[in-house]
């Protein structure tokens, strides 16, 4: 990607099924429809819909925010929307692509506890790749067939899909979770908590105090509840969420240090090239000239 090239954002409008709200392609029809489509999957695209890939035969790697991870049969890669990712064009993996609107996924998740999608741009404990179980895997592509089948049925069985949806969640949640069976209920959901606001606020502040006041709780007990979750700190987890959208609108919004700086409400360019480098080792100047496509 040039440097003046400017990341394409990508919305959820599957051409027949748009009502439903969820999508489910093949990644053979997905690739033979690319000269459709009005972006190159290829290169880094952000969406604004939460997808899924499951994978059902070969391996590769697959980009996302700045990182590539590695998958083969079996595994299932989630991406939020406003992550950045793209496909690899050496690797040709079967299986699905799971598209769903926002509206969907949170009208199905609504009653169900479990985060299935971790914000795993905030929590680098955390990976975008789950590797299914054999029984899992078998239970992910019965239930995908059962939501094609019912999708085939028409517009009154758009309750049938949802539900069979949720029972899919319920089983990928379960197993994406596991590492957090020493937690509490509560425990998980104020570090969500938590997550979601440093997503809402990290423009406006990157000190970790701000947060314990929006959420009633010590500076200590923060930091607690953090790195029982994952291993870091509050405002380690800020300065990565930060760091990320910094290198986000270096490389692939092509803008400059000082643009960026300007954008993400740092007092100056010196500030910003004096945090960037004490967090990642270089400058931003130079990371940029290393990740240009």
């Amino acid at each position: 990607m040039d440097s003046g090239d400017h990341i394409p954002d990508i919305s959820y409008r599957p051409p027949s099924i748009e009502e439903s709200g969820i999508e489910i392609l093949d990644l053979d029809l997905f690739r033979a429809r690319l000269e459709r489509y009005h972006f190159d999957p290829y290169q880094p695209h952000r969406v604004n819909y939460f997808c899924f890939l499951y994978i059902t035969e070969g391996k590769g790697e697959h980009f996302i925010d700045f990182q590539r991870y590695p998958y083969h049969s079996g595994s299932v890669i989630f991406i939020n929307p406003n992550q950045v990712h793209a496909f690899d064009p050496d690797d040709r993996p079967q299986g699905k692509m799971i598209n769903m609107t926002p509206s969907f996924f949170a009208s199905s998740a609504a009653n169900i506890r479990t985060s299935y999608f971790i914000p795993t741009h905030l929590n680098r404990a955390s990976s975008p790749v789950l590797q299914l179980s054999p029984q899992l895997d078998q239970s992910c592509h019965t239930l995908l067939e059962e939501v094609r089948l019912a999708q085939k049925e028409g517009a009154d069985d758009d309750l049938v899909v949802q539900l069979l949806f949720i029972a899919l969640l319920v089983k990928l949640g379960r197993q994406r979770q596991s590492h957090l069976a020493h937690l509490s209920e509560q425990q998980k959901e104020r570090f969500g908590q938590f997550l979601t606001l440093v997503e809402q606020h990290y423009l406006e502040t990157r000190e970790a105090n701000q947060y314990t006041q929006w959420m009633h709780i010590s500076y200590k007990s923060l930091n607690q509840l953090c790195k029982a979750c994952c291993g870091q700190t509050a405002k380690q987890l800020i300065d990565f969420r930060t760091v990320l959208e910094i290198k986000r609108k270096l490389v692939l919004d092509g803008l400059s240090t000082q643009e960026t700086a300007s954008d993400l409400s740092f007092e100056d360019t010196t500030y910003l090239n004096k945090y960037f480098k004490r967090l990642t080792g270089q400058t931003p100047a130079a990371f940029k000239r290393d990740n240009e496509r």
